[in-house]
């Protein structure tokens, strides 16, 4: 009994466990089966129009859009392109639908393969025969190579279709609401004066900027600015962070084992019997051989060009990004001849007096002189040369017949071998001290070359990560951040960017920043934020982040910038309404009584259309004031654009015409272009909300 009795007494703790128990089983479930509240969090994508977007969903959009451009590999944007057409099934599908527009099956055929074509499936296939025997071949697997290439067809062949069926519903209801368009001859009407009515008017202009005195704006200001304003401030959600850039730079040690490869195969390279194949086989820029001229030899094979054999390779040599092997496979006469010199200007003018021009001939003999007795080239070249070789030693490079002048030409090609000329040359620059680094030479050269880039390998990216992920470890802030990144003189930069939106692909100089954007966007994350390296686009990145911004209104110090200037051109404006006083029809007794600041003037030819005022400037709200005032009245104190004004109407000339048809068209045809360039996209996406949550994925 005493058992039973203890049992009793525990029953509802019994009870209440089992229960509990049952609870956390069923909780359980809810947040760990597939189709559990969680679950469905976890793989939602956004939501359009109410209806949540899965990861499915998705996925499967972007395999359409693949399918329909033929490939990712074809379109960058296929993740857009997906995402746009989730919107036009969720939104403008039912909204067209709504408006009792359809598709007939017949008008389906006619579209694909009918009288009125697609021009979409026009611009595929030509004809409707082409198309009609693609479809009878389509499901005929004899054609294929594979099955994989039918399914593949077949599914490029229902996207392009479903695409060429959802254009004629947008057409259709781009045309239903262009035909609800009507322009009334009142409208007409107005339109024309607007264009062609023109006023004369007297003005007092007080302008801001007369104001010399600095306006206190405070945040207060701004944040109530922005609420009175709030739809020019309504922004979406953003990230601002900044980031350093640790780049793989290669090594020595790395440039070492490519000009070490390099050399390990030089032998091969010289009695490869296939020098295309070699290539290849062994370039990480293939191309085939072929034949250049001396000059475009790699500098080191250029300055022993006499000395070249056939079937040897040359090199490693320096080379862009890189290293390269030059192999000569022939050396052929050439029409092209070409020479290689250097020169000393003593540069005269031909307007210069006798004196001058035999003292500039005097120190080049002089100059000569010295280099014969064993001077410098180069050095002399640097200290007296009069045009731009003088910081390169004097070299000219290259060049062939027909590039200089005559007598300085003529003395190159009459030289036989190299060396400094004996004697001085005039020319209409003044003259030269001339050595013949190669003489001509009228020869080409057909190569083959094998190139490797110089790249980070392992070694040196482990050794740039663990430098990156110092410095993350050393961030707490963005003091610390700013601090710790001065520290390193060179390998590492800063940049940073404002109010990153989730759907960005890329940030500042990184073009592939997905998981970047990922990581900001995280449900946990916070400003001061760090985040561990990011290996992306050859790079070590560290991330800071310095703002979240939410979707709202914007923040003031957001946007102080912008609101700034307007705050402080509404204070000015009260300061001169103050001062200016309105009552009178004289405005120059009205601006002599403001100040030297007022401006007055007359305007004449103003137009309602333009809203400018000469003078004065843009001031729409002004010139609609004139139109409205009676011949000879005066306005009150108007807050303008750019100040503050007092307008008064000196003349209005109205302008008739019998016919207004003409500006009936033109408003008509104003409306259908802006109807053609998206508007109703854009109204339709205004009437819902559209949530973009693809940075979670």
């Amino acid at each position: 009994m005493g058992i039973f009795n203890k049992i009793n007494q525990r029953s509802g703790l019994v009870v209440g466990t089992i229960v509990l128990g049952l609870v956390l089983f069923l909780l359980g479930d809810a947040f760990t089966s597939s189709n559990s509240i969680f679950s469905s969090f976890k793989n939602k994508v956004g939501e359009i129009g109410g209806t949540s977007i899965t990861i499915e969903d998705y996925q499967k959009a972007i395999a359409k859009a693949e399918g329909l451009y033929g490939g990712s590999s074809n379109n960058t944007n296929m993740e857009d392109i997906a995402w746009n057409q989730l919107i036009f099934d969720n939104l403008n599908i039912p909204v067209y639908e709504k408006a009792g527009i359809a598709i007939s099956e017949e008008e389906r055929g006619d579209l694909i393969e009918g009288e009125h074509m697609s021009e979409i499936v026009k611009q595929q296939f030509q004809s409707a025969e082409n198309v009609k025997q693609f479809i009878a071949n389509l499901d005929n697997s004899n054609q294929f190579q594979s099955p994989e290439e039918q399914i593949a067809l077949q599914g490029r062949w229902k996207a392009m279709k479903q695409y060429v069926f959802d254009e004629r519903m947008r057409s259709k209801y781009d045309a239903l609401i262009k035909k609800s368009e009507y322009v009334t001859k009142a409208e007409a009407q107005r339109y024309y004066h607007s264009l062609n009515d023109k006023a004369e008017a007297e003005y007092v202009y007080v302008p801001y900027y007369s104001i010399k005195d600095t306006i206190a704006v405070t945040d207060e200001m701004i944040e109530k600015y922005i609420k009175d304003h709030a739809k020019e401030f309504e922004v979406e959600e953003g990230r601002s962070i900044e980031f350093a850039v640790f780049n793989n730079t290669p090594s020595a040690e790395d440039s070492a084992y490519v000009k070490k490869d390099l050399i390990a195969i030089k032998e091969e390279f010289k009695i490869a019997k296939n020098d295309t194949a070699f290539i290849r086989s062994n370039s990480d820029a293939p191309a085939e051989p072929s034949y250049v001229q001396i000059s475009q030899l790699p500098e080191a094979m250029s300055k022993m060009v006499t000395s070249l054999q056939t079937d040897s390779v040359y090199g490693p040599f320096p080379s862009g990004q890189g290293y390269t092997l030059t192999k000569v496979i022939k050396i052929e006469s050439d029409t092209n001849v070409v020479a290689k010199a250097s020169h000393i200007l003593f540069r005269t003018n031909e307007t210069d007096p006798a004196e001058k021009k035999a003292e500039a001939k005097k120190q080049a003999q002089q100059i000569l002189a010295e280099i014969q007795k064993g001077a410098s080239f180069e050095k002399m070249a640097a200290q007296y040369g009069g045009d731009g070789t003088a910081s390169n030693g004097g070299s000219l490079g290259w060049f062939g017949k027909g590039q200089m002048v005559k007598p300085f030409e003529n003395a190159i090609f009459s030289a036989n071998k190299a060396g400094v000329l004996p004697n001085i040359v005039e020319t209409q620059f003044g003259y030269h001290i001339i050595r013949v680094d190669v003489p001509k030479m009228g020869k080409k050269f057909l190569v083959a070359t094998v190139q490797k880039n110089v790249e980070a390998f392992d070694a040196t990216v482990d050794s740039v990560y663990r430098v990156a992920d110092g410095f993350a470890s050393s961030v707490k802030d963005t003091g610390t951040f700013r601090t710790e990144l001065k520290k390193f003189k060179f390998g590492a930069a800063k940049y940073e960017q404002a109010n990153i939106d989730g759907a960005a692909k890329s940030i500042t100089g990184v073009t592939e920043a997905r998981e970047i954007i990922k990581w900001l966007y995280s449900d946990d994350r916070d400003v001061n934020n760090v985040s561990n390296v990011f290996s992306v686009d050859n790079k070590q990145i560290v991330v800071l982040v310095t703002g979240i911004r939410e979707k709202g209104l914007a923040s003031a110090k957001d946007v102080k910038d912008q609101v700034k200037p307007k705050i402080e051109n509404e204070e000015k404006a009260k300061r001169i309404a103050a001062k200016l006083n309105a009552n009178g029809t004289n405005l120059a007794a009205i601006a002599k009584a403001y100040g030297s600041d007022a401006l007055t003037g007359k305007a004449t030819d103003i137009l309602l259309s333009s809203g400018m005022i000469t003078g004065v400037g843009y001031e729409p709200e002004a010139v609609g004031v004139i139109f409205g005032l009676g011949k000879d009245k005066v306005s009150t104190v108007l807050t303008g654009e750019n100040g503050v004004l007092i307008v008064k109407n000196l003349n209005f000339t109205k302008s008739e015409v019998a016919d207004y048809s003409q500006f009936v068209s033109q408003l008509q045809q104003q409306r259908n272009n802006r109807i053609a360039y998206g508007v109703i996209d854009a109204a339709i996406k205004k009437t819902s909300e559209i949530i973009d949550m693809r940075y979670r994925f």
